[in-house]
């Protein structure tokens, strides 16, 4: 084989090899960024991913907390308080999200999503006064956290797929009990403490299946 011809050769797999990287550098770019999914279909899977996630995280922390402290759950439920997020209108089963407008269903999550911003932050600053609480409890309400953020950032692009504005869905309730969570002390921190996780537990529920028939309307809406 001539020069010329091994030459040729190398200049193509130079070439290749540089529309490859190309291609993979700009694929990375995407990885984690929720304003590359551009398209509302693809939005809704993320965010279902994402929620299905933080509901499966949410699950096992509230399920350590009930194991850790014993909690008589039945007794609890019993006695319960209503939830800060209360104020806010959900449906009581599938049957009534089903009837619900994709729009609703968005502004909705985003409410009750945004409605717990400020409880959760409280609630990770707390935690390190729970007697026995191991680190996998704090490193899973940090990564739950995260993943919150990053789902709030792909409704809030979502939205304007739909053509909603801030305004449409500004109106989310606010936790006035911090004061109350940061002085209790003993029992009554580990319970007040508990309503705020059963609280959140529930919310993310909702805001898990809201997510689950949108997709499904979603996917509905573009085969017809």
């Amino acid at each position: 084989m001539n020069a010329k011809v091994k030459g040729s050769r190398l200049m193509l797999l130079l070439m290749s090899s540089l529309l490859l990287w190309k291609n993979v550098a700009s694929q990375s770019k995407c990885i984690g960024r929720t304003d590359h999914w551009t398209t509302l279909p693809h939005l809704v899977q993320h965010a279902v991913t994402l929620s299905d996630n933080i509901h499966v995280l949410t699950s096992e922390l509230y399920q350590d907390f009930i194991t850790l402290y014993s909690v008589d759950r039945d007794l609890y439920l019993k006695n319960m308080k209503s939830c800060h997020t209360a104020s806010i209108t959900t449906p009581l089963d599938k049957e009534q999200i089903l009837k619900m407008k994709e729009k609703d269903m968005i502004i909705l999550v985003i409410r009750l999503m945004s409605s717990w911003d400020n409880p959760l932050s409280h609630l990770i600053a707390q935690s390190v006064r729970l007697p026995k609480i191991p680190q996998r409890f704090m490193k899973k309400a940090e990564l739950i956290r995260e993943k919150m953020h990053y789902l709030l950032e792909g409704l809030e692009i979502m939205t304007r797929q739909v053509g909603l504005q801030d305004t449409d869905y500004a109106d989310y309730a606010i936790w006035t009990e911090p004061p109350s969570l940061q002085s209790a002390e003993g029992k009554d921190f580990i319970d007040t403490f508990h309503h705020l996780c059963h609280c959140f537990h529930r919310d993310i529920y909702i805001v898990d299946s809201l997510l689950k028939v949108l997709k499904a309307q979603v996917s509905h809406d573009r085969h017809n």
